[in-house]
């Protein structure tokens, strides 16, 4: 069920909040266990490393309550962002279902990595990374024909 650790994965990376030192940063997963654990609405406990497990995609099939209180914790970060989530979201692996858009490949480290860093940069900066990724990979228009 690679589809419920690629959602969470995603989930944790729109949680992302800025913290004192003006960083952005997801909660960790201790955070989002120990949170679920003691929510007092539901009677459900997740340790850290269970819950590790279901983003790296090693366990895959938790109970209809686990992913209840994962939904509930989440919905209750997200939708004040206007980011809905669902049961549904963890569970449904019809890529049609889902349009990608960026969300979607923020679901990567990578890409979380650099655009979290550029969220930090000057204007100036964020053009001078652009035009050394444009010589390192030119966008197709750009890109020289295979004979030159």
């Amino acid at each position: 069920m690679a589809k419920l650790s690629e959602e969470l994965n995603i989930w944790f990376a729109h949680a992302a909040y800025t913290d004192e030192s003006g960083r952005r940063r997801e909660p960790s997963t201790a955070e989002v266990a120990a949170a679920i654990s003691e929510d007092p609405r539901h009677d459900v406990t997740i340790s850290r490393s269970y819950l590790t497990s279901l983003r790296n995609g090693t366990q895959t099939n938790p109970t209809l309550s686990v992913l209840e209180a994962l939904v509930a914790h989440f919905r209750r970060l997200l939708t004040p962002l206007g980011i809905d989530v669902s049961i549904n979201d963890l569970t449904d692996d019809s890529s049609n279902n889902r349009a990608t858009n960026v969300g979607d490949l923020l679901a990567d480290r990578q890409i979380q990595k650099i655009a979290l860093r550029a969220g930090t940069m000057t204007p100036a900066l964020r053009e001078q990374i652009l035009k050394m990724m444009d010589i390192l990979d030119p966008p197709p228009e750009t890109a020289p024909a295979a004979d030159e």
